[in-house]
């Protein structure tokens, strides 16, 4: 009776606390293929800092928050993790399974006996049965050709994809935030620039109002200049609600809600000079084919799917497996007006077992014909995914190369804006030169601005594309 009892026992332990046993074991150490946190394939130890109220938000800033505060890279973490259990359970396979099986029965059986023809009375008898009983069984996959072996590559190529999916989604979530913060940055330049077009517009209307006033200037010059105010006045009302709508998306970016104010450092340095790409185009294409996180889960999957094609053949194949199993039944007779002695009976059973499919209506074939052309699937994936960083390394590259050469374009067309605009102002005043000539140069300027604005916000999203499609994207590449 205590072996039933503890049997039951030990069943209900299992059975009840299956997730507390699933948290604390780990035979096969598939957690540590695993990172222990979200962040930590791209940031290693560093940790997210909380937000302060009174220091602006620097870019290393936003790339945390946005990091640690991100569903995305929570998602790919818990699909690695989920990867790293079901190679656990192919692991498993290799291991022997036992079941245990206790039962405890009562039958009754009862019957009457009439003796009406003979006279005399009806008699009855019952009989009461109980028995007990418990059996353990074993099965042990010896040998099967393959199979197992074939499903454990295909869940380590799995893993090695789901890993390099985590690290490709945490690129992303690091690129995003880099461009939310540099639009944010680029918007209030641009707003910065209207601002100071429509002051210098402003300064034009004073001065034709005053020649006009004086009666040494014309009407019409007048009418230039306002019109010319009123579309500063536009460009500036638009280049505030551009800047409202980027610190909103930098907030949200951040995992804040896109009305929650967000204040951002201001450059520390004028990009004026940026720093020579030492490799050559072809080194950084090869560069990133060897460690890019999309063609290195690309082909994880393809390695993942040859697996595949093994496994689907081999379930065609036999399987020799260690069998056995323990018996024992414990039975008791009452039965009026006797009763019969508890008899017990035990048994005990150890073999080999060989197990051939034959014939399963031809699944086998279709099964790994299946399977190879998942393996050709992928195959392909994988080339198109090579060919795709290429483009995006050369088109990086050169988009790097070109916004480089045009941060100083940007810089002395804009000094010669300002200096035209200088000239201009002063001829206006001494009274040689037209006002049209001072909105020409009014014009200028504000273009030039423009310019500016745009080849360093081309320059800044240029770099972080290179550094992307090479898959290096980090911290230390994060500079403004």
């Amino acid at each position: 009776m205590k072996y039933y009892l503890l049997l039951a026992v030990s069943a209900a332990a299992l059975v009840g606390h299956p997730r507390a046993d699933a948290q604390m074991l780990d035979v096969f150490c598939t957690r540590g293929d695993v990172s222990a946190t979200p962040a930590t394939p791209l940031l290693q130890s560093m940790s997210c800092r909380p937000l302060s109220d009174v220091r602006p938000l620097e870019l290393e800033d936003a790339i945390l928050q946005a990091i640690f505060a991100n569903p995305r890279a929570r998602k790919a973490w818990a699909e690695a993790h989920a990867q790293a259990a079901a190679l656990g359970v192919v692991d498993a396979a290799y291991l022997p399974t036992l079941n245990a099986t206790a039962g405890i029965e009562r039958d009754t059986l009862s019957t009457t006996y009439g003796y009406s023809v003979l006279g005399a009375e009806s008699t009855s008898q019952s009989q009461n049965t109980s028995s007990k009983n418990g059996m353990l069984n074993l099965s042990w996959v010896l040998f099967d050709f393959g199979k197992r072996g074939a499903a454990r590559r295909q869940a380590r190529a799995l893993l090695a994809a789901a890993n390099a999916t985590q690290d490709d989604t945490l690129q992303t979530v690091f690129f995003n935030a880099a461009l939310a913060f540099y639009a944010l940055r680029d918007a209030q330049a641009s707003l910065a620039a209207a601002q100071r077009s429509e002051a210098i517009a402003g300064e034009s209307v004073a001065e034709a109002s005053a020649k006009h006033k004086a009666g040494i200037g014309a009407l019409a010059d007048e009418l230039q200049a306002r019109t010319s105010y009123r579309r500063a006045m536009l460009d500036r009302v638009s280049a505030e609600g551009d800047a409202r709508a980027a610190t909103g998306a930098l907030a949200v970016a951040i995992g804040l809600d896109a009305n929650t104010t967000v204040q951002i450092a201001p450059p520390e340095r004028d990009p004026d000079s940026p720093a020579e790409i030492d490799a050559r185009i072809d080194e950084l294409i090869d560069e990133a084919k060897q460690c890019q996180p999309n063609l290195v889960a690309a082909r994880a999957k393809l390695d993942a799917a040859r697996a595949n094609v093994d496994a689907a053949r081999a379930q065609g194949r036999p399987t020799i497996s260690l069998v056995g199993s323990l018996t024992q039944i414990n039975l008791s007779y009452q039965q009026q007006p006797q009763s019969i002695p508890i008899t017990r009976s035990r048994g005990s059973i150890i073999g080999m077992q060989v197990t051939i499919p034959l014939f399963e209506g031809f699944a086998s074939g279709y099964r790994a014909e299946h399977a190879q052309a998942q393996a050709d699937v992928q195959e392909a994936a994988l080339r198109d995914t090579e060919l795709q960083v290429s483009l995006d390394v050369w088109k990086s590259y050169h988009g790097v190369q070109a916004s480089a050469t045009n941060l100083a374009n940007s810089r002395d067309l804009l000094n010669d804006a300002q200096r035209a605009l200088d000239i201009a102002r002063g001829r206006y005043k001494e009274g040689v030169g037209t006002f049209t000539e001072l909105l020409n140069a009014q014009t200028a300027l504000a273009d030039a601005q423009k310019q500016r604005v745009l080849t360093v916000s081309k320059w800044r999203t240029a770099r972080l594309k290179l550094a992307a499609s090479l898959g290096r994207l980090g911290l230390w590449s994060a500079n403004p």
